[in-house]
């Protein structure tokens, strides 16, 4: 959530589609709260052994039914959610109808869908090469880190407004999860909870 807290906070927003793909990043997988916990969910990817690849060209791996587990998964965790049946069409696109070559192409579709829903007018930009530095601007190429979170990360995701989660009754309150999380619980209040520390 913190990540799309930033992107709405941006006034121009660039992803970079050059660096060399890094393992262990939110890229192929998000945090989600079920039943027994937080359970991380992972797009398997096509590895080339020995080999760097961009993250642009990183290709998916179907030889497992990935989408229907995460599909599933969502199922049990948000499915009782207030609204899981306002919104669910609109994801199961993703999981059950479509299938993308490429993990940049299925991340920035999933993007523009979040941001849609979110009621926020956002053009997003690409790199066309890659610059180790980006002087004058926010770069948050190294900041998101899903094996390894980073101190700031933790602190912005304590200052994210608490909100009633589906099972709040099991778990203290979870922060920093999939945005799938925040919308489905609060819907249209979701951007107002991203903004408003």
């Amino acid at each position: 959530m913190v990540y799309v807290k930033y992107l709405l906070s941006a006034t121009e927003i660039v992803i970079e589609k050059h660096q060399n793909y890094i393992k262990q990043t939110y890229s192929n997988r998000c945090n989600i709260l079920g039943a027994n916990g937080i359970q991380t969910l992972s797009i398997p990817i096509i590895k080339l052994h020995n080999q760097k690849q961009l993250i642009g060209l990183v290709r998916i791996n179907y030889e497992e039914n990935w989408q229907k587990q995460h599909w599933l998964a969502f199922q049990s965790a948000f499915g009782k959610s207030a609204f899981w049946f306002h919104y669910k069409d609109y994801f199961e696109e993703f999981y059950l109808k479509n299938k993308y070559e490429y993990l940049f192409d299925f991340n920035n579709d999933l993007l523009k869908l979040v941001i849609k829903l979110l009621k926020v007018e956002k053009q997003i930009n690409f790199t066309d090469s890659f610059r180790p530095v980006y002087n004058n601007t926010l770069d948050l190429r190294a900041f998101f880190d899903a094996k390894n979170r980073c101190l700031a990360e933790d602190t912005d995701a304590k200052k994210l407004k608490k909100y009633l989660q589906v099972f709040t009754e099991k778990f203290p309150f979870q922060s920093n999860l999939s945005i799938l999380d925040l919308l489905m619980n609060q819907g249209t209040q979701s951007t107002n909870i991203l903004l408003n520390d």
